[in-house]
């Protein structure tokens, strides 16, 4: 046979295989113990106008009836997302990334409801399904609680005296952020996981909280649901003058959406729950992992609805960062073709690294080229656990040496709010996921050795970029930020260098009276505000035909 010939017919049922693959999930599922639920991806082909989708399908696939003769099908609304928000959501795709075709998926995701749902019967009916050509793909989700991406045991010794992992290399360096001002100011979180301790000292007077509507089941243990308490501290803790300080401890709000459900476990709801409760702008931290191959762990998004929905979340504008799971598994192999043929969610996916100046893969950590950047894997002082130190016998008082990608994923996820924030403050917009991932990937300290981690996020260098790219953007505007905000008796303006040494400041009231005006320099300029009355007023900075506003609010 012609040796080109040979190798296009080789090449031609490659690809079939391979899109015979596409559709069937590698996932490999538990035991039947907890159940498991079957949800099935229509092509949007099929147009389901009202909620009675088995009639629907029955009218549009004939094949669908034998199926239905044998299991007595029911389809229930697979994304619990209102019509009303994914309008709203698709909208802003379309704005965003000029496609609202991730979003319009979700409603063609359905559940499929039995009499006896059995493992078995689930994975029949998944089988006969996946051969229908307006079928996208089945995703078979166990109902058993998967465990957290973290503690690695056994537990680190390697105990050091603060955090860090706060300072510069080995270090992200947030101090530098801090050191003006920046400390993720305005942006809203959202982390998906088990559940917290708001009780803890660190948390209490800080503004986290539970979805609401949402409850911790009462069979997850402390194992579960300080991973939580960890991850939160991490980001948000109080910066006070004891325990640790998050890393954007001035963000508006965080808030939990559980997976393990008094009402059971269900890992789609609480991501469906997350995107639904998330604007452009918002962060949303998947601290979870998934069973790849041979069960090991990897990123959530290996199930294709968890994918989906991480999709249509980027696409509208919402970041997503994600632990890369605790599996020490080649995402760049064979069993994850399929994976990757369907290209990017848009998130950034984080791997676990040493917390030294090598910055080498840690021997667990998940890796590939889907693998965006890392965070320490280890030696990361966190709120929690108990397991280091717990003051006065108070489980309120508990901190633990956090690690693991669990670790590794709430230090770039503050990484990419605290720069969000600034981003905004700078030019009224919000960086995307793509846009976050690339930021961080440019101006990252470099990995060492192991398999790709990507690099260590470096928040000097990444507000550089910064200040470059928001002078091309906001050509015409004064560049500044101005913190703290609010303030009670003092703020600090800080004047970027590529405006002149003739700028001035000054600050109305709400009825734009003048209450102050001065000249500014570059870099920080300290004013007393201690003698204005509380309430809201505008900083206003002039430089030649250039000029901005801010606002800020007088405690």
């Amino acid at each position: 046979m012609n040796k080109k010939l040979l190798l296009s017919l080789l090449s031609f049922f490659f690809l079939l295989k391979v899109s015979a693959q596409n559709k069937i999930e590698g996932f490999q599922t538990p035991s039947d113990q907890f159940g498991h639920e079957l949800y099935v991806s229509f092509f949007t082909t099929i147009e389901f106008n009202d909620s009675d989708y088995l009639g629907t399908l029955l009218t549009e696939i004939p094949e669908m009836n034998a199926i239905n003769n044998e299991f007595h099908l029911q389809f229930e609304k697979g994304i619990a997302i209102s019509d009303e928000k994914l309008d709203f959501l698709e909208s802003e795709a379309i704005r965003i990334s000029k496609s609202g075709a991730s979003v319009r998926k979700l409603r063609n995701i359905l559940k499929v409801k039995i009499d006896n749902p059995t493992k078995e019967r689930l994975q029949t009916i998944q089988s006969e399904l996946e051969k229908l050509a307006q079928v996208e793909y089945c995703s078979l989700m166990s109902l058993q609680p998967v465990t957290p991406p973290g503690d690695i045991f056994p537990t680190t010794t390697n105990y050091e005296s603060n955090q860090t992992y706060l300072n510069a290399n080995p270090g992200v360096n947030m101090t530098y952020a801090w050191g003006l001002g920046l400390i993720g100011n305005g942006i809203k979180i959202r982390d998906v996981e088990y559940g917290f301790n708001k009780n803890h000292e660190e948390l209490v007077d800080v503004n986290a909280s539970l979805a609401t509507g949402m409850t911790i089941s009462s069979s997850a243990t402390t194992a579960y649901t300080e991973h939580g308490t960890a991850v939160l501290g991490i980001v948000m803790a109080d910066k006070g003058a004891y325990g640790i300080s998050g890393m954007a401890y001035g963000a508006q709000e965080i808030i939990q959406f559980p997976e393990w459900q008094q009402s059971g476990y269900n890992r789609v709801f609480a991501v469906s729950q997350a995107v639904a409760n998330s604007i452009a702008g918002d962060v949303i931290i998947y601290e979870m992992q998934t069973g790849g191959q041979a069960s090991n762990y990897v990123p959530a998004e290996f199930n294709q609805a968890v994918w989906d929905l991480t999709k249509a979340a980027t696409d509208a504008g919402v970041i997503i960062v994600a632990a890369a799971g605790n599996g020490n598994e080649n995402l760049d192999g064979g069993y994850y073709a399929a994976y990757r043929n369907r290209g990017d969610s848009g998130a950034i996916i984080v791997g676990a690294g040493t917390p030294d100046i090598n910055h080498n893969k840690i021997s667990y950590s998940t890796y590939g080229a889907r693998v965006d950047v890392q965070g320490w894997g280890n030696s990361v002082r966190a709120t929690g656990y108990g397991d280091f130190s717990q003051f006065g016998g108070d489980f309120n008082q508990s901190y633990t040496d956090f690690s693991g990608t669990s670790s590794a994923t709430p230090i770039v996820a503050s990484c990419a709010i605290v720069l969000q924030s600034y981003w905004h403050s700078l030019t009224g917009s919000y960086m995307t996921s793509v846009q976050m991932r690339d930021l961080l990937k440019l101006t990252g300290i470099a990995q060492g050795t192991g398999g790709n981690i990507g690099k260590l996020p470096n928040m000097q260098a990444a507000i550089g970029q910064i200040n470059t790219l928001s002078v091309q953007e906001n050509s015409g505007q004064v560049l500044f930020t101005i913190f703290p905000n609010p303030a009670k008796d003092k703020i600090t303006i800080n004047l970027q260098q590529d405006n002149s040494v003739n700028a001035k400041v000054e600050i109305m009231n709400t009825i734009g009276q003048k209450v102050y005006s001065s000249s500014i320099s570059l870099g920080n300029n300290d004013i007393s505000i201690a003698g204005l009355s509380s309430g809201l007023y505008v900083v206003k900075i002039t430089d030649g035909e250039k000029s901005s506003v801010k606002k800020i609010i007088k405690q």
